[in-house]
């Protein structure tokens, strides 16, 4: 980091405590008498640690420094409290609160100590990450006193220890059996802090007893809970046709233009009319919305002038009465209008089209909190783009894709629409805001990872309420990032969106402004997540397609279906004889690049054809029920389903009435394959 004089005053002040310390062991600063000591000490504990906190207080503060801080960090974790840790030492937290100010100040110095650090070229490390390293080791050093004072006595402790240099190897391994708190990665790098030659050097003056924490037999270790990294194909499926469908019905309702005409396609076959249901019409969301703002104490000279009020909602003294207000709801124009129905409802839309938000942009919590609802949409070159604001990596050199801007194709503009209608109600200027109508004057906060998940889950639990998917915020981010590999490696495709998405990404980079080529599906992919992650989502995705197109144990139909499992287990039971499980040979195929192939309608084994007076047209009509050298396993079932329901969504078109013959027979054939897979479908 770029470091300012008064850093360097900071840390030439801290550097000489070694000096000094000797003088003022064992006593209390109030009884200081050497000259030269107080000076040093009184100095000291007036240094300026942030705008509004000096070394000497029990409290830090380090918000005003990060005024950018997304909503998850800012406040209590920007912020440490010393008085908390009543059993350590007051020289000992003098020698702590030198740490945490060298760490901050030097943190390449540090970084490259660190037991575990996720990328080599890290310079900065975050406020909030050091704070909560060091918070880790205050909770567990005053456990290591505490037990030291029910060991020795607490006046010996008093007197005697008065730097961690005095604590030996086996203090730490005696008390990590009874710290009640996690041994986890925060408290490793604490001691990874601790261990460090810098701070032996510059805060301790020697060297503190040698030990390593990975070997202690810790009362509490940290295990990584193994969890899905990303939402299950049928599950990411089901997630986005519902909260396409449920936002497509919503503006329909509302007598909005939708944009996404392919939702509008599919609609067609589902005849879901979600909001009727529940008798929100375009009148009804009218009064429901007047009758949520008056609720809320907004002037109805307010609500008259920015949306109008019925004139049907009049006592008969010219005034809005929220009681009769809510009977007239009740009974309004012969619905069955319920108000916690249709509030349940509107909550559904809005988790719905933030869904769709979140899934198809991949954006971290903390960048869908500051949307901006009104002044997000922008254009460039004639694309249509979303603004936000990236809080994570900033100061590492980026490709620049996803970085405050990010493409929107036409199901999240339509998603965002509906948000705009909805917040009429909810008078919020956040797309990621609470549900809840703002109170007049109210201030509006931004809401947490946990406060998004949750609007999320609320969506998620009642479309696929049989699916533990152990939802988190960056599932999404995940799950884009592994469906766009599923599809460069050739697997059939599961949204018509995700390939909208590469499209019209692909004309914002041809620009140049972000890569001078085409980044393609697995390039996209790649700059969504971190490298580590992005290369075990990329194997995973390729072993995906292995096991579809030549897992031995498969399903395969067709004439030639026999023979081509035969091949494959003549394969496996080569590789298996010598020692390998069939895990292992799908990952050794992956590795090899042997799931980068193209699994389109089916598979032809057409070299074995005898009939050479029929030629080979491929297509539609390649497939076990026109040709015997047509192959079909269930990886092929995605593109025969998109096939078919495409088709029958045309099927009473008007637009397509003189291909109505040929759109049957595409419907049909599409039903024939899909049927031979086992896959119901409705007649048409």
């Amino acid at each position: 980091m770029e470091r300012l004089p008064k850093h360097y005053s900071l840390l030439s002040t801290i550097a000489e405590l070694k000096k000094n310390k000797l003088d003022f062991l064992s006593a209390d600063p109030d009884r200081v008498t050497d000259n030269k000591s107080t000076l040093y000490l009184t100095k000291l504990l007036n240094l300026p640690v942030s705008c509004i906190s000096i070394f000497d207080d029990t409290e830090w503060d380090f918000n005003l420094e990060n005024p950018n801080a997304s909503a998850n960090i800012t406040g209590s974790k920007l912020k440490i409290n010393f008085s908390k840790y009543k059993n350590i030492p007051p020289y000992v937290i003098i020698e702590l609160k030198c740490l945490l100010l060298s760490v901050q100040l030097t943190p390449e110095v540090f970084i490259n100590n660190r037991k575990k650090a996720k990328k080599t070229n890290i310079t900065k490390l975050a406020t909030n990450t050091i704070l909560g390293h060091l918070k880790s080791g205050f909770r567990f050093l005053d456990t290591l006193f505490r037990v030291l004072k029910v060991k020795l006595g607490n006046e010996h402790i008093e007197k005697i220890y008065s730097s961690l240099t005095q604590v030996q190897a086996i203090d730490y391994r005696e008390t990590a059996q009874v710290h009640t708190n996690t041994y986890n990665d925060d408290l490793r790098q604490f001691f990874s802090y601790l261990l460090n030659p810098y701070t032996s050097e510059h805060i301790f003056g020697e060297n503190i007893p040698a030990f390593d924490p990975d070997q202690f037999s810790w009362k509490k270790r940290y295990k990584k809970k193994v969890s899905n990294q990303v939402i299950p194909n049928a599950a990411f499926d089901k997630l986005i046709r519902a909260s396409s469908l449920i936002v497509h019905d919503f503006l329909q309702t509302m007598e909005e233009e939708v944009l996404d005409s392919y939702v509008s396609r599919y609609a067609l076959q589902t005849e879901t009319q979600y909001c009727n249901k529940v008798g929100i019409t375009k009148y009804t969301f009218q009064l429901y919305r007047a009758y949520r703002l008056l609720s809320a104490g907004y002037e109805d000279s307010y609500i008259e002038s920015k949306y109008g009020i019925p004139d049907e909602l009049r006592n008969s003294r010219g005034k809005y009465n929220l009681k009769d207000m809510r009977s007239y709801l009740a009974r309004c124009h012969g619905f069955n209008f319920s108000l916690s129905e249709v509030n349940e409802h509107l909550m559904l839309v809005s988790s719905a089209a933030k869904y769709l938000i979140g899934q198809y942009t991949g954006m971290r919590p903390s960048e869908l909190a500051v949307i901006e609802l009104h002044t997000c949409l922008t254009e460039e070159s004639g694309i249509k783009l979303l603004r936000s604001h990236v809080f994570k990596g900033k100061d590492t050199s980026t490709k620049g894709l996803f970085d405050d801007k990010w493409v929107v194709i036409p199901i999240i503009e339509d998603a965002i629409r509906a948000i705009k209608i909805l917040s009429t109600i909810t008078e919020r200027s956040l797309i990621f805001s609470s549900l809840h109508t703002k109170k007049n004057n109210e201030k509006e906060k931004l809401q947490t990872s946990v406060m998004i998940r949750h609007q999320l889950k609320i969506f998620i639990k009642l479309v696929s309420p049989d699916d533990d998917l152990g939802f988190s915020n960056s599932m999404m981010r995940h799950t884009l990032a592994y469906q766009l590999y599923r599809l460069e490696a050739g697997l059939p495709l599961i949204s018509f969106q995700l390939k909208h998405l590469v499209n019209t990404v692909d004309k914002f980079l041809s620009r140049g402004s972000t890569s001078d080529v085409t980044m393609g599906y697995g390039g996209i992919a790649d700059s969504l997540v971190e490298s580590q992650t992005a290369q075990k989502l990329r194997k995973q995705s390729e072993i995906e397609v292995i096991k579809a197109t030549a897992d031995p144990d498969g399903n395969y139909l067709g004439g030639k279906a026999d023979e081509h499992k035969e091949r494959l287990k003549t394969a496996f039971k080569g590789y298996m004889a010598s020692g390998y499980s069939k895990e292992e040979i799908f990952e050794a195929m992956a590795e090899q690049g042997l799931g980068v192939i193209n699994v389109g309608l089916g598979y032809c084994y057409g070299s074995d054809s005898k009939n050479e007076s029929l030629p080979c047209i491929g297509s539609l009509r390649c497939n076990p029920n026109r040709c015997s050298n047509a192959i079909v396993s269930e990886a092929n079932a995605p593109y025969w389903r998109e096939i078919y329901s495409t088709n029958l969504a045309n099927l009473n078109n008007p637009s397509f009435a003189d291909n109505r013959e040929q759109i049957k027979e595409v419907i049909s054939e599409a039903k024939g394959v899909l049927t031979l897979l086992g896959h119901g479908v409705p007649n048409e």
